[in-house]
């Protein structure tokens, strides 16, 4: 899905939707959608059934949620406090609260300013180190606490729930995507991205690639 700079601006296109139709329709394929989106935000843009959602890197599943602790629960609410307090006067800088963690996007933050509010957020975050961490993602700066596992955790989980030898091809265009990447290693990983870097296997440029690889992986299928 192409980058947007509010999460609720995503939206998949009629050929991505009919592609992904069907490819559900292979009895021996698994469709597995993982995210750092709400579980809630994630199933709405994708609006398929039958199929395994994730979402915030694997705190929510359709069947059961993260429990935090108490300490956890405490030093999210002061952070995100501070960040409402610190930096969503900021231009280009908003807070996107997620519930068991936020977000804070800079899409159109000039950067000087994003300077300014990376340092003000690890002032305010330095003594709940250990208790919360910081995933830096595409134009975002996701806080969430210690107990949600990340990208790599959750669909290794996935496919430790699917047949013995199941081959996995996992597509992902975000920092974010790069434990996913490291966790299936054996498998087939693809990074969405125009930069070298990854530790994804292969690269597809851009989502209109993305289509295309689909497209072929269907009809080799058929």
């Amino acid at each position: 899905m192409p980058l947007r700079p509010r999460p609720a601006d995503v939206q998949l296109s009629r050929q991505t939707r009919k592609i992904l139709a069907l490819l559900q329709s292979h009895k021996n394929l698994h469709l597995s959608f993982v995210s750092g989106r709400q579980l809630k935000v994630l199933q709405n843009i994708i609006g398929m059934d039958q199929v395994h959602y994730v979402g915030l890197h694997g705190a929510e599943r359709e069947d059961e949620s993260l429990c935090m602790s108490p300490e956890s629960v405490r030093a999210l609410s002061r952070a995100k406090l501070c960040a409402q307090q610190q930096l969503c006067g900021l231009p280009g800088i908003w807070m996107e609260d997620k519930g068991l963690s936020f977000a804070l996007h800079y899409w159109k933050a000039r950067p000087a300013t994003i300077r300014a509010a990376d340092l003000a957020l690890r002032e305010f975050l330095a003594p709940a180190l250990g208790v919360l961490h910081v995933l830096n993602g595409n134009k975002v700066w996701e806080v969430m606490p210690k107990e949600i596992p990340g990208k790599g955790v959750a669909v290794r989980a996935l496919l430790d729930t699917l047949p013995e030898n199941t081959l996995a091809i996992y597509v992902g265009d975000d920092v974010t995507d790069e434990t996913a990447f490291a966790a299936l290693n054996d498998q087939i990983t693809v990074k969405v991205a125009r930069t070298r870097g990854t530790r994804a296997n292969f690269y597809l440029r851009n989502p209109a690639e993305v289509c295309r690889f689909l497209s072929r992986l269907e009809t080799l299928l058929s």
